[in-house]
């Protein structure tokens, strides 16, 4: 036998309808079983990309960044919470003798963000 939310044996219970409910069940019934029955199932398609979705930001860093290694970079244009995120890079170690703030530009793959330029000394 069937069991409530709360464990306990669910049993027989009367569930009563208006009779404006009971019509309008009836005519969707009706409805649906005198329908198209060569109609595939329901089903639904990609959910799309927010457009409000940033997937390429400008941004800045200090310091070294060495390849392979994500580095702590501050949005730029952007003076709400959060506005820094944790970059990787991927391609090249970029050396600096000073600890200057550079420019760059990262993008979002999946929820991760990948360092694809940054300004040279």
């Amino acid at each position: 036998m069937a069991k409530k939310p709360d464990g306990s044996a669910a049993g027989v219970q009367r569930v009563a309808f208006t009779k404006a409910a009971a019509d309008r069940i009836g005519r969707v019934v009706r409805e649906v079983e005198g329908g198209d029955r060569d109609n595939g199932p329901l089903t639904f398609g990609m959910r799309a990309v927010s457009s409000n979705a940033k997937v390429f930001r400008v941004a800045t860093f200090t310091g070294s960044w060495s390849k392979g290694s994500s580095k702590t970079v501050t949005f730029k244009n952007q003076t709400s919470t959060p506005n820094t995120a944790s970059a990787t890079n991927l391609f090249a170690a970029i050396g600096t003798a000073s600890q200057s703030t550079r420019n760059c530009a990262i993008a979002k793959e999946g929820t991760a963000w990948y360092l694809i330029a940054a300004e040279c000394s």
